[in-house]
Parts: C-alpha cells; sequence; structure tokens
C-alpha cells in the first residue's frame, strides 16, 4: 500500500476523499484483516474491493434471495459471513474460490453479524428479536437467545469474547455472557440502537449509535456511560473506531460522516459529499482511512490529505 497518513486529533480537519465507487445500497463496510480489501454489503450482494490504489472491483458474492443486510469478515480475512432479508447466512471460504454454506435458524430478516475474536463463533441478529450464536466450524447454531421485545439490529463481541453486545429498537444495548448465553446487563438509550462498535485498543468499551441522535461511550463490563456525542441530525446509524481508539467515526441521517476525538468528546472535522444518509463507516486497520457508505448508493474512502 502507498504510504499514508495515519488519522490523529491533529490532522482529521485535513481529511479528503480519495476514491469513490458505486454499488446498491450500502448496508455495511468491513475491511480485510491488513486494509487491502474492503467487503461492502449492498441490496445486490457482496462486493469485495482492492483498495491498493482506490477502489478497485475484483469479486461479487451473490446467491442470497433478497438484498444483504450486513458482512463480517473473520480474523484472518479467509471467510466472510453475509446475512439477508432472505432470513439466511451465508458463510464464504475464500480459500476455496468463494464457495459457501448456508445457515438456517432465524425466521426474519438477518440484520447484523459479528465473529468472535478468535473466529470461532459467529453472532447473528434478526428481526424474528433473537440472538444467535453458530459455531462456525461446525456450521450449527446453539439456543436462539432472547430478551429484546423488538428487531435487532446490530452485534458486536467485546470483554475478549467474553461478552455479546446487541442492539435493538427496543432502544437497548444487551450484554450477554457468550459462553453460557444469559443475558448480564443492559443499558438504554431513547430510540433505536442501530449500531455497535467495539474499541480495538481496550475491548471494555463499546460505541453505540442511536435514531435518539446521539452517539454514546460504555464501560460494557459495568454497564456504565462514560461519554455522550449528540450528532446526526434525525439520527446516527453507524459507528467505527480507529485502531488505537482515540478516534470515532461516525454516520448518520444528515449524509455526514463526523470525526471525534474520544478523550475531549470534540468534533474534529465533518465530512461532506454523500447525498443521502451516511449507513456504514469503517477505519482501516492501519488507521490510514475512513470507508464510508450510503444509501446514495456510493461507498467513499477518506484519508489526510498533504496539504
Amino acid at each position: 500500500m502507498s504510504a499514508a497518513a495515519i488519522i490523529t486529533p491533529d490532522n482529521a480537519p485535513r481529511l479528503t476523499e480519495t476514491a469513490r465507487a458505486r454499488r446498491g445500497w450500502i448496508t455495511e463496510l468491513r475491511w480485510s484483516l491488513h486494509g487491502r480489501g474492503l467487503a461492502v454489503a449492498a441490496s445486490t450482494g457482496v462486493a469485495l474491493y482492492e483498495v491498493e490504489d482506490g477502489l478497485k472491483l475484483r469479486a461479487i458474492l451473490e446467491g442470497h434471495d433478497g438484498p444483504v443486510k450486513s458482512v463480517a469478515v473473520n480474523p484472518d480475512s479467509t471467510c466472510i459471513a453475509s446475512a439477508s432479508a432472505d432470513t439466511t447466512i451465508r458463510l464464504w471460504n475464500l480459500k476455496q474460490g468463494g464457495g459457501y454454506q448456508v445457515l438456517v435458524g432465524h425466521t426474519g430478516s438477518v440484520n447484523g453479524l459479528a465473529f468472535s475474536p478468535d473466529g470461532a463463533l459467529l453472532a447473528s441478529v434478526s428481526e424474528d428479536r433473537t440472538v444467535r450464536l453458530w459455531d462456525v466450524a461446525a456450521q450449527s447454531g446453539r439456543d436462539a437467545l432472547t430478551g429484546h421485545t423488538d428487531e435487532v439490529l446490530c452485534a458486536v463481541f467485546c470483554a475478549g469474547g467474553r461478552l455479546l453486545a446487541t442492539g435493538s429498537r427496543d432502544a437497548t444495548i444487551r450484554l450477554w455472557d457468550v459462553e453460557h448465553g444469559t443475558e448480564q446487563r443492559r443499558v438504554r438509550h431513547e430510540d433505536w440502537v442501530r449500531a455497535l462498535a467495539c474499541n480495538p485498543a481496550d475491548d471494555r468499551f463499546i460505541a453505540s449509535a442511536s435514531r435518539d441522535m446521539t452517539v454514546r461511550l460504555w464501560d460494557a463490563a459495568q454497564g456504565a456511560q462514560r461519554l455522550l456525542l449528540r450528532t446526526h441530525f434525525n439520527g446516527a446509524d453507524a459507528v467505527s473506531f480507529s485502531p488505537d481508539g482515540a478516534l470515532l467515526a461516525t454516520g448518520g441521517r444528515d449524509n455526514l460522516v463526523t470525526v471525534w476525538n474520544i478523550a475531549t468528546g470534540q468534533q474534529l472535522v465533518a465530512l461532506e459529499g454523500h447525498d443521502k444518509p451516511v449507513l456504514a463507516v469503517a477505519f482501516s486497520p492501519d488507521g490510514t482511512r475512513i470507508a464510508s457508505g450510503s444509501g446514495d448508493n456510493t461507498v467513499r474512502l477518506w484519508s489526510v490529505s498533504d496539504s
């Protein structure tokens, strides 16, 4: 990859758009292990891009009978999971040229996915109000986790994979003990919880984005709110930590990508360019890029300009 500046609180105001690609309605973005590839969930399937020099389409993973709602990449980038409105999950084996296995169990649209830190488990959340944990090697599921009272939208593992956080239209984030499948605690927004992210530098902490126009930082172990950011008129839809945990990138219904200093709660920059809500944001693993995806059918890359 070409040399690029790591995004910091000092240079974040110099972020500019450096690449763009068009896909169908985009719902999620996930980087590969070393940041050389980007998986994009869209209405027409999962698109795989090479980002060595801009955004170059390499493959499209097709097969679902409905729009793809979520995508997850396992820790060593050998497997991609996709979730669809067709109620199924597909596990794509990139070592075998994109062959896939189908996981069936949900009775409604599968809205979100997350791999555990060791890649052994896959969590899925659904319109059917349930959370499921799947053994990836055996391609088998455990009993559904129940408790949410409305559609479940997002999931993320934290605390070394011992806890799973799930967010729902019922305005709660529930934290589950992964080993025992029991709810440990819950915290609350004022409206739908649309996205969750775990701090890669300290995985006790998670961030949440909500329709209530806030992004919040939580201590998952204690269930305590540590930071509240009021942002994104009409609602926040996406959140991502920088690799060092110092910054948050967020996206929302105001069509903006914003970058925040977590230590101070200061908004560093609001990136304009998308014409519709920003539904996905993701820092690259090396911290030099932010990818964003929108209902305007574009994926955009943002990097620090030299000027």
